[in-house]
């Protein structure tokens, strides 16, 4: 695979990208992790003639700083732009958490979108009206403990070359950003219009959302469900991922087919 830079007039947008059919399209959630690092082991879990396109959010891993003020709409709008000049025939999107709404302004404007894969993509209801159930509210205590399974399943499904490589270039992401341009990140979140409108996906378009026992309900009546979706049941946390990677895989394998 390789890394490229593209400048937008928001800022500098960088991607690793593989030429194939499906086209593959990766959104990670916010933070400091790059994107191909993050979904690796599903990439490598995938046929080798599928093309990738794994981008880094402004303020976020490879990319840039934003230049001006944005929103997510804004950004994914560039992004649908990039992808678009693959010309693939068939695109799938495999988002994760946020990565989610980037998804649903980018689904009208990229080209020949068939499906969409979510793990655990954010749903309104989870940041305006979280669920009062036992089952949330437990889970919510386990935040603190979040860094230590991550760093525990990342070192079960990568190599110890991997793995180093995964924390060292997280690292040098953190640095390399100050607290004003994760503000500025933050801020497209909060802006953006999406939290106060009612868009849905498509009913054409085939969507597999996976997420943990305890928030099935919450996407099947989510923006995400659609009349042709289903909702899988996976993991013990929100970084399903990094427990189940090649089980991802076969999903996007078989919507792909």
């Amino acid at each position: 695979m390789q890394r490229k830079d593209v400048e937008t007039e928001l800022g500098k947008i960088n991607f690793v990208y593989r030429k194939g059919e499906p086209l593959i399209v990766c959104l990670n959630s916010f933070g400091s992790f790059d994107t191909a690092q993050s979904f690796l082991k599903i990439i490598d879990s995938l046929p080798e003639n599928y093309g990738i396109f794994a981008p880094d959010y402004l303020n976020s891993g490879f990319s840039g700083k934003s230049l001006k003020g944005y929103t997510i709409a804004d950004e994914a709008n560039e992004l649908a732009s990039i992808i678009n000049t693959f010309k693939a025939k068939r695109v799938i999107i495999l988002a994760h958490s946020i990565g989610g709404v980037y998804m649903m302004p980018m689904k009208d404007k990229i080209n020949n979108l068939k499906a969409f894969v979510g793990i655990e993509p954010t749903t309104r209801e989870i940041i305006l009206n979280p669920p009062k159930e036992a089952a949330y509210i437990e889970k919510s205590k386990d935040m603190e403990k979040l860094e230590d399974q991550i760093r525990a399943d990342l070192s079960n499904i990568l190599t110890p070359e991997e793995n180093k490589d995964f924390w060292d270039t997280t690292e040098q992401n953190v640095q390399k950003f100050d607290e004003k341009d994760n503000q500025n990140a933050q801020a497209a979140l909060e802006n953006d219009s999406y939290w106060k409108n009612d868009l849905k996906l498509d009913d054409d378009i085939t969507s597999v959302l996976i997420t943990e026992e305890y928030r099935q309900k919450e996407y099947k009546r989510s923006e995400y469900a659609s009349k042709n979706s289903k909702v899988v049941s996976l993991g013990t946390y929100h970084y399903i991922h990094f427990e189940y990677p090649r089980e991802i895989a076969n999903i996007v394998k078989d919507v792909a087919e």
